[in-house]
């Protein structure tokens, strides 16, 4: 009893100073955080957590050290141990951003659904993200991936091409330096800059430092040469071997402009006029001939959030006062790492929809602004970090870098060639049918006039009809519409042929002589215009309120902003844009927008782009039909009038059916389909049939609306 007694009152003596030594490895470890000496902070959080298991504030920031330095898996398996608990909104963000990286979708999307209470935009922005990269993995890849074959153990990255070589940054070299923080000595890696000869350097070749080593070249890089041009730009960087290439609040990089040698050296650097003391510019890209244009980014005042991408011209030997490539390339988020080759931008950001960390996009100047970029798809995107991307001039391989499993080392370059299969042998039976039996449209112009006496209608679609994909609609007493599959018939073949001379029962119509062209089948087309008509793609001004990533978009709660224009959906990058619009002059865009987000939408921007309807569905109608032509009543009835298809929809006359119908446009597979609507009862559509075929348009045919897809009307 004694004994255990002594032994009691030991260990309540010794807790005092387990205690102060806790305290002192924890402020130690928080002090290395601070300092961004992550790997020393991930070994002194480890030993605070060896005495005190439960401080929560070591597992977080060990989580979040793991994460700086890419090591998702370990981050994940520290956050896991804290998520329950209270923890700052922020690290809940991370939390899910890191899920993210390892691919881990679903439990990611509802991380952001739990920060969607504090942070609602961002919150959703992110939950559909984990959509969208769900569905951009299951597309093919379009690109052949293989690894850079000068890639080393340590973190290469940022190519740039001279003459017919790469050159490009790695941590090849690690050396041991004395810092000041804790007075030991620690690993660090210094990057230089490499050129490997040839485009597709093999794998056993070496790769020679492109600075001599009596220059000094450390923290060189990435850099980028001129087209044509002796000109070079590079970034002065404080980058750490596998670790972030940014932080939140780096102040780490500048740009340096130089004259480049014969051998791809460079000489006579001199800072760029508009680094910015305080905060980071970096990530140079000169274009143009002459190297006069020169791409980068910069987390600089002024911006959208994070780092921006902006752009400076060098005229009269001076670089211009940068300008930033504005809200449809930069966001909230982070975009760095830009490459421009004269057409298209390529860049990186970890804001705009993508895979995981950060993903390569593209985009290009439309009529002086730059359309909405296009996430790059898979191969060239991993749910890890992909970012640096380049093309040369003599070939259309993609090189980026990439820190993604797999690799050799903790950053890696990759090669995407891209993939070319032969389309036609991708064309489904639909296509084919349709492709077969679809003669190029004709102007009405040149259609003959009508004949005299009577005669049955001509059934535009004189082809075979497979029973197992035809569609039957059958009329009750309530002139409502049923859809029943037909059911295959003992009395007939599998494959009905539909003769131009049998009308439908007890029908019959004046005479009109066939035009001689079929119609675009129905499947699958969508509507894009309601009382109007788009003839040509031009350019106009969108307030885009969202981009989401599934199938069958609801936008079912835009509908009161109707009132403003209508709400189209707009299919591009794997994803469905939800916009407003359509808008010719910018100050009405504008306008539109500043009510938009005084109701809520803060999220909303304004975009310029084609209004191309081959990427169009008109989603609600402003309602704004012209009365001119017709107005539709109440409880119109979803049966409508297929009037005739175009390849161009430049040949259709809308006067030509004025006062029979409400013009609507549908399209399909690059032909336009025009189609009037309005009826209340089968009745009144097939009297606006008969007014149609007098007008001209022989291949009037009464078609069914059913909820968004159009069906022929077929009888037994």
């Amino acid at each position: 009893m004694l004994r255990k007694l002594r032994l009691l009152i030991l260990a309540l003596a010794l807790m005092p100073t387990a205690f102060v030594s806790g305290q002192k490895l924890l402020k130690k470890a928080n002090k290395q955080f601070e300092l961004k000496a992550y790997d020393l902070a991930i070994q002194n959080y480890i030993k605070t957590l060896t005495e005190f298991p439960e401080n929560l504030e070591s597992k977080v920031k060990l989580a979040e050290s793991y994460r700086l330095t890419n090591r998702p898996l370990d981050a994940v398996a520290w956050y896991r141990k804290v998520v329950d608990l209270e923890i700052k909104p922020e690290y809940m963000l991370n939390y899910a951003h890191t899920l993210k990286k390892v691919g881990k979708y679903d439990e990611a999307g509802q991380m952001y659904m739990e920060y969607k209470k504090e942070n609602p935009l961002v919150g959703e922005h992110f939950a559909l993200s984990c959509d969208f990269a769900k569905h951009l993995l299951s597309e093919e890849e379009k690109y052949q991936l293989s690894l850079f074959g000068a890639n080393t153990k340590a973190s290469d990255f940022g190519v740039a091409f001279f003459e017919n070589n790469v050159v490009f940054s790695s941590f090849n070299d690690v050396t041991k330096r004395l810092t000041s923080t804790n007075k030991s000595h620690v690993s660090k890696g210094v990057n230089r800059l490499y050129i490997a000869e040839g485009l597709r350097p093999d794998y056993r070749a070496k790769s020679m430092l492109l600075r001599g080593t009596l220059k000094d070249d450390e923290n060189v890089g990435p850099m980028s040469y001129g087209p044509k041009s002796r000109l070079c730009a590079y970034t002065q960087n404080t980058f750490v071997n596998g670790h972030s290439f940014i932080g939140e609040d780096d102040v780490d990089m500048s740009i340096y402009v130089a004259e480049v040698d014969f051998n791809g050296d460079f000489k006579d650097a001199k800072p760029f006029t508009y680094n910015e003391l305080g905060y980071s510019t970096g990530f140079p890209c000169l274009s143009f001939e002459g190297g006069t244009a020169m791409y980068f980014a910069s987390n600089r005042p002024g911006g959208l959030g994070g780092f921006d991408l902006y752009v400076t011209y060098l005229r009269d030997g001076a670089w211009s006062y940068p300008e930033n490539l504005g809200e449809n390339v930069n966001t909230s988020g982070d975009e760095i790492t830009p490459f421009f080759d004269g057409e298209n931008l390529m860049f990186a950001s970890d804001y705009h929809q993508g895979l995981g960390g950060y993903d390569v996009f593209i985009t290009k100047a439309e009529s002086g602004a730059w359309a909405y970029p296009e996430n790059m798809g898979r191969g060239v995107n991993s749910p890890a970090d992909d970012y640096f991307p380049s093309k040369s001039d003599l070939n259309k391989d993609i090189y980026f870098s990439s820190n993604r499993l797999g690799g050799r080392g903790k950053d890696d370059i990759y090669i995407a060639s891209p993939t070319y299969r032969n389309e036609l042998a991708q064309v489904s039976f639909d296509q084919e049918e349709e492709n077969a039996f679809v003669p190029k449209a004709v102007s009405l112009a040149d259609m003959n006039p009508f004949g005299q006496g009577e005669a049955t209608l001509r059934n535009p679609n004189a082809s075979s009809v497979n029973l197992s994909d035809a569609t039957k609609v059958v009329k009750t007493q309530e002139s409502q519409v049923r859809s029943t599959q037909v059911q295959e018939s003992t009395n007939v073949s599998e494959s009905v042929i539909m003769s131009p001379d049998t009308p439908p029962a007890a029908f019959k119509l004046p005479s009109a002589k066939p035009a001689g062209k079929s119609m675009v089948s129905l499947s699958n087309a969508r509507k894009v215009a309601y009382g109007e008509i788009i003839k040509a793609s031009t350019n106009v001004f969108f307030v885009q309120l969202a981009a989401i990533y599934s199938d069958n978009a609801d936008v079912s709660g835009y509908k009161a902003l109707s009132e403003y224009g209508n709400i189209y959906k707009v299919f591009k990058s794997s994803a469905t844009k939800i916009r407003l619009g359509y808008y010719l002059d910018r100050n009405e865009a504008q306008q539109v927008l500043d009510k938009v987000r005084s109701r809520g939408f803060k999220d909303a921007f304004i975009t310029y782009d084609a209004l191309n309807t081959d990427q169009l569905e008109l989603a609600i109608s402003s309602g704004g039909a012209s009365s001119d032509y017709y107005v539709s009543p109440e409880g119109a009835s979803e049966y409508k009038i297929r009037l005739a298809s175009y390849e161009d929809p430049i040949w259709f006359d809308v006067n030509q059916v004025k006062g029979i119908g409400q013009i609507e446009q549908w399209t399909k597979g690059g032909w336009t389909i025009f189609v009037l609507s309005g009826y209340k009862n089968l009745e009144e559509a097939r009297r606006a049939q008969i007014k149609a075929i007098n007008r001209g348009f022989t291949d009037a045919d009464v078609v069914v609306d059913n909820n968004g897809i159009l069906e022929r009307m077929i009888q037994n």
